[in-house]
């Protein structure tokens, strides 16, 4: 019972601790991100978020840090571990082309070899590779290439249009859409880019639309001749 206790501290110390390396490293201009990279990895590992947060992802939003760069500095480790690659390996290759690679997940195989070989593999030579390569080869080992590939809409709208028409369209395109969990357990809306193909293919299925060239002509009064309308119109 004594020896729980004290690995119970021991295990309290090195939390705290961890927290305020953390913290350290967000609010440092000339500190590693691979240092913080470990450090947040080791918090999960260790579930050192707990008794203070129910889930690391609970305890990354509590961070003065985007929720998505933590997320995605553990998966780089998560993956970078379950490849048996030492961070002396992959840290050249730098922050960028390893989040790309982050995408890929261990389980699995690519046409026959198992995805942590291909994962290494690629993450050994992504050093000599350019970014937009290494995206490519991702992309098609995920199927996302041709008419999958994930491409960027850059639209020009006015602000009045974007804050009272846009984001309102967009934000109730997820209320219909509903929303998905990630491996932390916790729920998330669907992304802006789901919403507004949502909003366009209703607006496709409408059949309110179908004819663009259809014109309604205003009907005339029933209690207005042609006679009254003609000297109506010269009087005027």
């Amino acid at each position: 019972m004594d020896e729980q206790v004290i690995v119970g501290e021991v295990e309290a110390g090195r939390a705290a601790k961890v927290r305020r390396e953390v913290n350290k490293l967000i609010k440092g201009t000339n500190t590693s991100t691979f240092d913080l990279m470990d450090l947040l990895h080791e918090v999960k590992a260790h579930q050192y978020y707990s008794p203070e947060f129910e889930s690391f992802s609970k305890y990354a939003k509590s961070l003065d840090l985007r929720y998505t760069k933590a997320y995605y500095l553990v998966k780089i480790r998560e993956l970078m571990l379950g490849i048996g690659l030492d961070r002396a390996v992959y840290e050249p290759v730098g922050l960028g082309k390893l989040r790309v690679i982050s995408k890929l997940n261990l389980e699995g195989e690519y046409k026959g070899v198992p995805m942590p070989l291909i994962i290494k593999e690629l993450t050994e030579k992504a050093g000599q590779m350019s970014l937009e390569e290494v995206t490519f080869e991702v992309d098609t080992i995920l199927g996302l290439t041709e008419d999958e590939s994930m491409v960027w809409v850059n639209i020009h709208v006015k602000k009045l249009a974007r804050e009272n028409c846009i984001k309102p369209a967009l934000a109730k395109a997820k209320m219909f859409m509903g929303q998905t969990k990630d491996d932390e357990g916790e729920y998330h809306d669907a992304s802006d880019g789901s919403a507004l193909e949502m909003v366009c293919a209703n607006f496709l299925a409408d059949p309110n639309f179908e004819n663009p060239n259809e014109t309604v002509e205003s009907e005339k009064p029933d209690n207005l001749s042609s006679a009254d309308a003609a000297e109506g119109s010269s009087e005027a």
